[in-house]
């Protein structure tokens, strides 16, 4: 039994042997007797190809055109060649420079609340008191012209105001003492000292705070002022004055005002400036 099994596999393999070296034989006739233009051709698509200027990966030269020209630019073509029924390449257009633009560098002031100057009378304002230099006070000042006042002015909308102890507590910081005439003074020493900067008094009537009932003071405005001459450099003493006015314009949600009661805006301060400059000049020349 082992026997005829084992012929009957060697028959079967046989015959396999013999059909897959027929079919090969087959094969091998097929494509020997097909013309070999198709490589023929393909040999001359890729030379015409390469005499248009496409390598073997289909990329075209770059042609450079020079500065000046009206022909357009021509970059890497896309990477098959173009055929009979392909779509035309889209080749890029090269961007034009933009123009550059020169801008200017404008001082925007920052935004301040609006104030309600039609509700502000005489009789409710009170101008800022002040003395001008006696002969005891300043001996070598008593054949000077009169004394010029400087003024800022701190108000609030009508919706907001200054209550006494929030008030209070920021003049401390500011270096502000209590004293003469029942108003605030920054002297030249911050701890209250010396010889008199510039003063702060109630922009309302009646013009100077109660230390005693400061609990129930509440004013709109505040007003800072100096005199020429006067102690120090004058340009330092303003420019404290006017840094004084600022913060307590950020702090209460007011506005600085100049003398006319207009909204302080840097020409002004430079006007400011300006007249201290000329002051101090005048007194150079009949010094």
């Amino acid at each position: 039994m082992a026997d005829e099994l084992r012929l009957v596999f060697i028959i079967i393999g046989a015959l396999l042997l013999g059909a897959l070296l027929l079919h090969g034989l087959w094969t091998v006739r097929k494509n020997s007797g097909q013309p070999r233009h198709r490589y023929y051709d393909e040999d001359q698509q890729d030379k015409a190809e390469k005499a248009d200027g496409f390598d073997d990966f289909g990329v075209g030269q770059v042609r450079v055109v020079k500065k000046g020209s009206s022909a357009p630019t021509d970059y890497a073509a896309a990477a098959k060649p173009v055929t009979a029924n392909a779509e035309p390449v889209k080749r890029p257009v090269p961007r034009q420079p933009a123009a550059e633009v020169q801008t200017e560098l404008a001082f925007e002031e920052p935004k301040e609340p609006e104030l309600n100057f039609s509700a502000l009378s005489d009789d409710e304002l009170q101008q800022p008191a002040f003395e001008a230099p006696t002969e005891q006070d300043e001996p070598a000042a008593a054949a000077e012209e009169p004394a010029e006042v400087l003024i800022l002015y701190v108000l609030l909308p009508e919706s907001k105001d200054m209550k006494g102890p929030d008030l209070l507590s920021s003049l401390l910081t500011l270096g502000f003492k209590y004293g003469d005439m029942d108003i605030f003074h920054r002297h030249i020493d911050s701890a209250g000292s010396g010889a008199v900067l510039f003063s702060l008094a109630n922009m309302f009537n009646p013009g100077t705070f109660d230390l005693e009932n400061i609990e129930k003071l509440s004013t709109r405005g505040v007003s800072l002022f100096m005199t020429l001459p006067g102690p120090g450099e004058p340009l330092q003493n303003f420019n404290l004055m006017h840094n004084a006015a600022k913060k307590l314009a950020e702090e209460f949600g007011g506005q600085v005002l100049d003398g006319q009661r207009s909204v302080l805006t840097v020409q002004t301060v430079r006007h400011y400036v300006d007249k201290i400059r000329e002051f101090q000049r005048q007194r150079l020349i009949h010094g």
